[in-house]
């Protein structure tokens, strides 16, 4: 007979419960959360030209994820006509200012004609030297003196032209050599080494390191999220931890597509290793109630719970209060200390006999 008892107890099936207990229930907006970088920038290209990878991130897709800093080399883009067309300016311009070194070809001339237009005015009161000989004089001085002017100026505008040419194509050959804007992560190349490309394209992508929370409530709930409510985060990769959060801002704006709005939040304490693209889930508090019942929402189907009682299940309807993803709140249905079953609910049915096994369950929250 214990043989058959034994056996009967054994086949009976199993259901995973938890107690009933009393804590804070928690009003709380759902959402779905996503790390974002804080600024993210798209590196173009400044000119056309054949480009080559620096180095450090010539594995292309697979430098991704990689640290920049701000200035540092991304790529070159090779202009061979831009450089001979440098280099060329750089020699006109350097024997510009060898030449502007040297005398201007009139300005001999120029004092020679100077001295002699001294030398007649001491000497033409005296009569010794006819006026017209003065005057002839006086006006070859004169001529001189434009002409050293006019060469001077022409000497200056192309010894400037020059400079503009060269500061120009010194621009453009420092247009060529790609670079970091911002100190981040490297989260996209979009050439590879030797592709042709032209000015405007896009090459990389770098984001940086500061992140921020992205919130998505839906539109009915949005109505209830304010600035400065506080959230409590689940991260996928850090499912054993619950993180706290508040909200800065609600983007006044709906996703056209989704219609769920966009809601930014900031971490108090984040983890060292927070990276972009990390998602998960929150509840935004907006309210609570202290002392109240609560049961795990996984063990709710809607507004109905199986508990077991003296090993038989039964069937409960439960009136619903606050709700977070972890708990709810009973209002009726249930009292403290049931045990209610958390999984495979719809294995079991009213009057069954069970065996119980009893599974953890999160610590009831505390107000944030």
């Amino acid at each position: 007979m214990l043989f058959f008892a034994v056996a009967y107890y054994s086949l009976m099936p199993v259901a995973e419960v938890a107690a009933v207990r009393r804590g804070t229930a928690i009003s709380a907006v759902y959402g779905t959360v996503r790390i974002e970088p804080a600024f993210v920038v798209h590196v173009r290209a400044q000119n056309s030209g054949f480009i080559q990878l620096a180095e450090a991130f010539s594995a292309g897709h697979g430098a991704i994820g990689k640290s920049v800093e701000k200035g540092q080399l991304l790529a070159t883009i090779a202009d061979e006509a831009t450089a001979r067309q440098l280099k060329q300016a750089r020699a006109d311009l350097d024997a510009a200012v060898k030449r502007a070194a040297v005398p201007l070809p009139s300005s001999e001339l120029s004092k020679a004609a100077e001295d002699n237009l001294q030398r007649l005015e001491r000497v033409v009161s005296s009569g010794n030297v006819p006026a017209v000989e003065y005057e002839k004089a006086k006006s070859e001085a004169k001529r001189l003196r434009n002409a050293v002017e006019t060469e001077r100026i022409e000497r200056d505008r192309n010894l400037n032209a020059l400079e503009e040419t060269t500061k120009k194509l010194e621009a453009q050959m420092k247009n060529s050599k790609v670079r970091s804007p911002i100190d981040g992560l490297l989260t996209n190349v979009q050439t590879i080494d030797n592709e042709l490309v032209s000015d405007g394209n896009e090459l990389f992508t770098v984001s940086s390191h500061k992140n921020y929370v992205r919130g998505e409530v839906n539109e009915e709930d949005v109505g209830e999220v304010k600035p400065g409510m506080k959230a409590k985060l689940k991260l996928y990769p850090y499912r054993t931890r619950t993180f706290i959060a508040h909200v800065t801002s609600i983007q006044p704006a709906a996703d056209p597509v989704t219609q769920r709005y966009t809601v930014v939040l900031e971490m108090e304490n984040p983890p060292d290793n927070l990276m972009t693209g990390m998602t998960g889930e929150m509840n935004i508090i907006t309210g609570t109630h202290q002392n109240a019942l609560l049961v795990p929402t996984r063990a709710l189907l809607v507004d109905q719970a199986l508990i077991v009682k003296h090993g038989i299940v039964q069937a409960r309807t439960v009136r619903v209060g606050f709700r977070t993803l972890d708990f709810a709140e009973a209002i009726s249905g249930l009292e403290e200390g049931n045990h209610v079953v958390v999984s495979d609910q719809d294995k079991l049915h009213s009057g069954e006999p069970v065996r119980q096994r009893m599974v953890s369950t999160p610590p009831p929250a505390k107000e944030p």
